[in-house]
């Protein structure tokens, strides 16, 4: 085996894994929410925030425990997601969604109640759009990396006009929903290491195994 075929194959395996703790850390996150809203029969859309779930008693366990969970599985993601590429780039992004999967899990530790709910909220949604801006720029050349960057002025956009008051409901739950479906699309298909590799390469029509990533590590000079 070559030196360049040897110093691949790490790169490939994080991939792999990264791909695999995506898919766990939305679908934990996501279904917790998803089986919160189905646990409580008085969770409104349109005048409820989301962490109304964690704290009232049928839906606090799913709600909170898989914000955690996804959380922490999130960290593994983009730990991961770190180690499949050189370059300064590659470092920001994979410390952004680390911090982002921090403040996710923390929307989950410290419910409305505690002081630091508002805090990790806020980073949460902070920090999402902040990862498609340097994902975006970072993969300028491919579609996937291009509607990552889109999501930066949509996501903007929907919070100002929230706050404006454009929007016909007095809760957060909706204005909340968009940010989180944008991340789950990033990591599932148009994200560096997509989950649905196959859909994101016809996208940047490159490789099955491409979906816009950027160049494959190596450690030749």
């Amino acid at each position: 085996m070559g030196a360049d075929a040897a110093t691949r194959l790490p790169d490939a395996e994080a991939t792999r894994r990264a791909r695999a703790l995506g898919a766990a850390a939305t679908l934990l996150a996501l279904g917790g929410i998803a089986a919160a809203v189905l646990l409580d029969p008085t969770f409104s859309w349109t005048s409820d925030a989301l962490s109304d779930l964690g704290v009232r008693e049928a839906s606090a366990p799913a709600f909170n425990w898989g914000l955690i969970l996804g959380g922490a599985v999130g960290v593994g993601y983009a730990a991961d997601l770190g180690r499949t590429l050189d370059g300064r780039a590659v470092a920001l992004r994979a410390t952004v969604l680390a911090l982002a999967m921090v403040a996710m899990a923390g929307v989950g530790a410290f419910d409305l109640t505690e002081p630091l709910h508002g805090p990790s909220a806020i980073g949460f949604y902070a920090l999402v759009t902040l990862l498609f801006a340097v994902d975006g720029v970072a993969r300028w050349a491919s579609t996937t990396g291009q509607f990552a960057l889109a999501f930066v002025p949509v996501h903007v956009a929907v919070w100002a006009t929230f706050l404006a008051g454009w929007w016909p409901v007095t809760g957060l739950a909706l204005p909340e929903l968009p940010g989180a479906l944008a991340l789950a699309a990033w990591v599932w298909v148009l994200g560096p290491a997509p989950v649905l590799g196959s859909v994101a390469a016809r996208l940047d029509d490159v490789g099955v195994d491409g979906g816009g990533t950027d160049e494959v590590r190596t450690d030749e000079h």
